[in-house]
């Protein structure tokens, strides 16, 4: 039914498939900087410097935010996120009381409801200042962040983040002026090579793995700030509207075909006209995520789990109900590259292994 050299997913690899001539993005008055990581450093540095001491985070976060906010000197504390992602109102109001800085996630590119956003609204009227995290989502419509960023490595294969906000940034970003960026000579090679590998059976495998090792290595040690030029360009002249339809075929895709599968549980089960899915987030029930992880991966399907540190890192493995999401949930890839064919294939091989562990 499927080659044997069919694949889906996984990290991103050199594709100017959706690259044209005409510049598709207005990022006027927006900081281009290295990536996500690079964006919320500077909020981080930016709300040390006005004097804030804390931040209210959301329970269900990406460990490493933590560790830039720690290296920033700023304390944090959380409030609750319900299974299905949305934030727990009244929990919210009740920890923002005694709060400077509110910060909040749009999950995989779906904005929070609008009984959230009004709170939201609320506590901003008040006098919070909201940092809104938009890696995982692109380019929203809407937005409510005082600071906005995104990471255009979720979505694409260049690095970049954009940060938006009426503050003037410039001097915080001025500091890092200068520094070498180490990952993205080796990002490059890995993407270009990861091509080649995948689509024509070149190179090996070993190899990309310590590429990619090294260029995380870089990424996480260098702290650089500045976005690259090339990297914006590319980015800036990508058909993001083409991209955007695409997903979310390839999303409803999915959705129809797992459908009759009582195991797999969709978190966001439809898809409102605005977003652009980073991908189709389920919960996997009966202990069975990480053996179905595992083994579709040794079937060339690239899984992400969002996100498996939580259920290790002592600063969030306390909560049991944020270690119970985790070690549920299961991202399936939807993304620009992957035909009807590679879908199929990943349906058939979910629905096989599912099946498997009844």
């Amino acid at each position: 039914m499927f080659s044997n050299n069919i694949f889906v997913g996984g990290e991103f690899y050199s594709d100017d498939e959706w690259v044209g001539d005409q510049r598709t993005l207005t990022t006027e008055g927006m900081y281009f900087l290295n990536g996500g990581r690079a964006c919320l450093t500077v909020i981080a540095h930016f709300l040390q410097t006005q004097g804030f001491h804390d931040i209210l985070l959301p329970a269900y976060l990406c460990p490493t935010i933590l560790d830039v906010l720690e290296a920033a000197g700023l304390q944090y504390s959380f409030y609750r996120v319900h299974e299905d992602l949305t934030i727990d109102i009244r929990d919210l109001q009740r920890k923002a009381a005694g709060q400077q800085a509110v910060y909040f996630i749009n999950y995989f590119g779906f904005p929070q409801p609008q009984p959230v956003q009004q709170c939201l609204q609320t506590l901003q009227q008040q006098g919070r200042l909201l940092v809104e995290d938009n890696a995982q989502a692109g380019f929203m419509e809407h937005t409510l962040g005082d600071l906005t960023f995104n990471s255009m490595r979720k979505l694409c294969p260049q690095d970049g983040g954009y940060l938006q906000t009426r503050f003037d940034l410039s001097g915080i970003i001025a500091q890092y002026a200068g520094r070498l960026n180490r990952r993205l000579p080796v990002i490059r090679v890995y993407r270009r090579k990861l091509r080649a590998y995948l689509l024509e059976g070149a190179g090996n495998f070993e190899e990309l793995e310590q590429l990619f090792r090294l260029s995380e290595q870089y990424y996480l040690s260098d702290e650089v700030i500045e976005g690259d030029e090339r990297e914006r360009r590319q980015i800036e002249h990508m058909d993001w509207e083409g991209i955007r339809q695409k997903r979310r075929e390839n999303y409803l895709f999915l959705l129809e075909h797992l459908s009759g599968i009582p195991t797999i549980q969709p978190i966001f089960p439809s898809l409102p006209p605005e977003v652009m899915p980073m991908g189709l987030l389920v919960y996997v029930q009966g202990g069975a995520r990480d053996r179905v992880y595992q083994e579709l991966g040794n079937a060339s399907i690239g899984l992400v789990i969002h996100w498996e540190e939580l259920l290790h890192d002592p600063r969030t493995n306390g909560d049991g109900e944020v270690v119970n999401m985790a070690s549920r949930m299961l991202t399936l890839n939807c993304d620009q590259r992957s035909s009807e064919k590679q879908l199929e294939y990943l349906v058939h091989k979910l629905q096989e292994k599912i099946v498997a562990s009844d």
